[in-house]
Formats: C-alpha cells, sequence, structure tokens
C-alpha cells in the first residue's frame, strides 16, 4: 500500500476485550491521537564525561479518542467491555485492545482487512469526559493508557472476517449505511430531553431566587410543563473525570503489576447558563442562613443531584453528593453580548454513564427499566 496521504476516510478503529475477543468498530469517530514515550535514565560513572548508560525505562503508550454521540456504543463503554459493575471502580478495573487501521487512500471507505495495523494491547481508561454544548454536537473524548503497541501488516482485530462482522450493527446495516444510530441520530442542544433530567437547586434559583427548599430535585425540575419549555437556558454542560493511574511495580518484571486509579476521583460538572436575574449564589462567613437547622448547616451550599439525559439512551448519573465549587458571573458587556453564569460542580467518585449498547449491560444488570422514576419522581438506579 502506497499511501499519498492518511485521511479521516482511511482509518478506522476498533476495541476489544484485552484478550482481543469480542472486537467492536468504533462509529462516529473524529480524531484519534497516539502518543508513545520511551522513558530513560542516564547513568554517569567516575572517570568521565560521558554517559555510562542511557537506561530504557518502561515505555508509556496513550490513545486519545473523540467521538460524537450517535446511538453507537460509548467509546467508555468499549473501554471496559468485562465490566461488572457500572461506576468508576468497576470501569477502572477493566482493560482492552484497541486498534487503529489504515487503509488506502483510492477509496471513499474503509473495506476488509486493514494493510497496516497498530495495536495496543493492555490498555486503561485514564479519563473520560463529555461535553453537551448548545452549537455544535455532543461528544465523548476519552484517553487510553498502556505500555504495549505493535505495528504490523497481519492485522489483528482488523481482518477480513472480523471486519465483516464488527462492520454491522444487529440489524445487518454495514460500513455503507448511515452511521447515525439511535434516536435523534447525532445528539445535539435538541436531543437533551429536559422532562427527564435533574439540575442542582442553585441553577433552578437563578431564574428568580426561590428558596432551595421551593425547588425539587427530581426528574424534569427543569422543565416547564405547562409552556412546554425549559426553564433555565443553558448553553453547555461538560462532565469529565481523571483517574490519575499510578503504577505499581514488582520485581521480576518490568512492566507494572497494576495501574492503579488513585481514589477518590474527582468528577467536575460545569453549566454554563444565560443570566436573567444573576446567579442568586450568596457567600457568607458564618454559612448561608437558608441551611440553618438543616444538615448542611453552617455551609453556604448543600449537596445537589445532578442527571443529564439524551435522545439516543445516553444517561449521565452524577449521584447526589454534587457540591458547588464555584460560580462565575460575566458578560453582558458594552458589546451587546449575554451575561452569563459558569456553575461548577464537584463530587469524589460518583459517575454513572448509562447507554442501551454498553457491552457489559447484561453483566452489571440494567435495562430501560433502570431508568424509571418512582413515586417520588427520583431515578430508579440499580447500581
Amino acid at each position: 500500500m502506497a499511501n499519498n496521504r492518511i485521511f479521516y476516510a482511511c482509518q478506522a478503529v476498533a476495541l476489544s476485550e484485552q484478550d482481543l475477543s469480542n472486537p467492536v468498530l468504533a462509529h462516529g469517530v473524529q480524531s484519534v491521537g497516539i502518543t508513545t514515550n520511551f522513558n530513560l535514565e542516564q547513568a554517569f560513572e567516575l572517570g568521565q564525561i560521558q554517559i555510562y548508560e542511557n537506561i530504557e525505562g518502561l515505555p508509556d503508550v496513550e490513545v486519545t479518542l473523540e467521538k460524537v454521540l450517535d446511538g453507537y456504543p460509548l467509546l467508555y463503554h468499549l473501554a471496559s467491555p468485562d465490566a461488572t459493575t457500572g461506576n468508576l471502580v468497576g470501569r477502572s478495573k477493566s482493560r482492552c485492545s484497541v486498534a487503529l487501521g489504515i487503509y488506502s487512500d483510492e477509496n471513499d471507505a474503509v473495506d476488509g482487512g486493514a494493510p497496516v495495523e497498530v495495536l495496543m494491547s493492555g490498555m486503561y481508561i485514564n479519563s473520560v469526559s463529555y461535553t453537551i454544548p448548545v452549537d455544535g454536537n455532543c461528544t465523548e473524548s476519552i484517553t487510553l493508557v498502556g505500555n504495549n503497541k505493535e505495528w504490523n501488516t497481519t492485522p489483528s482485530l482488523l481482518t477480513n472476517t472480523v471486519d465483516d462482522a464488527i462492520a454491522k450493527d444487529s440489524d445487518g446495516r454495514g460500513l455503507d449505511a448511515p452511521l447515525a444510530s439511535g434516536q435523534g441520530g447525532i445528539q445535539r442542544r435538541e436531543n437533551v430531553v429536559m422532562g427527564e433530567c435533574i439540575l442542582p437547586k442553585s441553577v433552578i434559583r437563578s431564574i428568580d431566587g426561590a428558596a432551595f427548599s421551593a425547588i425539587s430535585e427530581t426528574a424534569g425540575n427543569n422543565w416547564d410543563a405547562t409552556n412546554d419549555t425549559p426553564i433555565a437556558h443553558i448553553q453547555s454542560v461538560s462532565i469529565s473525570t481523571d483517574f490519575g493511574r499510578e503504577d505499581i511495580l514488582e520485581l521480576g518484571r518490568k512492566t507494572p503489576y497494576f495501574r492503579a486509579p488513585t481514589f477518590p476521583i474527582e468528577v467536575t460538572c460545569d453549566l454554563e447558563v444565560i443570566s436573567i436575574s444573576g446567579d442568586w449564589v450568596s457567600a457568607y462567613e458564618t454559612g448561608n442562613p437558608e441551611l440553618a437547622g438543616a444538615v448542611n448547616a453552617g455551609n453556604n451550599t448543600p449537596e445537589e443531584t445532578i442527571l443529564f439525559a439524551l435522545q439516543d439512551g445516553t444517561k449521565f448519573d452524577l449521584g447526589s453528593k454534587n457540591r458547588l465549587s464555584s460560580v462565575t458571573y460575566g458578560g453582558g458587556d458594552a458589546g451587546g453580548g449575554n451575561a452569563t453564569m459558569t456553575f461548577s460542580y464537584t463530587n469524589f467518585n460518583d459517575l454513572v454513564v448509562y447507554h442501551n449498547e454498553d457491552p457489559a449491560q447484561s453483566a452489571i444488570g440494567y435495562s430501560d427499566a433502570t431508568f424509571d422514576t418512582d413515586a417520588d419522581g427520583q431515578w430508579v438506579d440499580q447500581y
């Protein structure tokens, strides 16, 4: 294969279990990057200025992937196919293999086995983030880390037979079928199901300054059913977490025994909102008087619930322990821009991402029934 260049139409990405079984072609991928670092340690000796030995340590391989949310399996789930729990602890233990296939630049679509494949095996999830913007597509970004990378011309994942199998979904649609799957296709602002979302009280309160106690934390608390419109005018949502892995080494081998995540893991959520009456977040030296007599007495902010749902079945559950870490008010300047507020929330170890195409769905044990609400309007969480 003698390409003049490599561009999006002649690349494909597949992920599998660590032993290369059950490979799945990733749809909706927008970009892929691979960084390899060879860690060197220098040793010198008395008697000469020249280096005595340049010792090569463990190589570090990092893969970054970004995809649009389009109804096909999430990269986060494809990278943890053998997870037995859907929380951060369960996902963090899982390992996967990921391959980038490079095809001929003469065709308008990839087909069959990849003439060239780079295979990264034994990869761990290191970070994951999701963006739901008011302009553009909803996206997922993920970073995988490992220590093994191999270029070859005899593909392990993107082979003729496997490629045929993974290029089709359960309905038999292949690479020549429309890529966007699931309700709504590629998810955009109109595909956020506000009637199923739970927003923090602080965001809802910014509309009219209502007391915390008057605001619910139930599904649809940002939805005006009478007028069939959202209440708070959200511009973007960003959810992210970083596992911050550290190598656990042992005598007798060079590779790590385990790349352990550094719990507790911080989960952040930033919400940018159009301001119509200010952020209504006060700060007192002695704590917010509205919280007197409650669990959060003496504090300025309460613990809050955050959950977002998209039309393609993706749901982001950040639990009920989210705390407002900062709020920024700005804009509305003489240039004619709108005043906006950015609410930044943080929790630890609490992020579950649901999707009906999760390879580990049956092992974890959730279904569409998981997303029903109880008599109080709270989400039913089987985890």
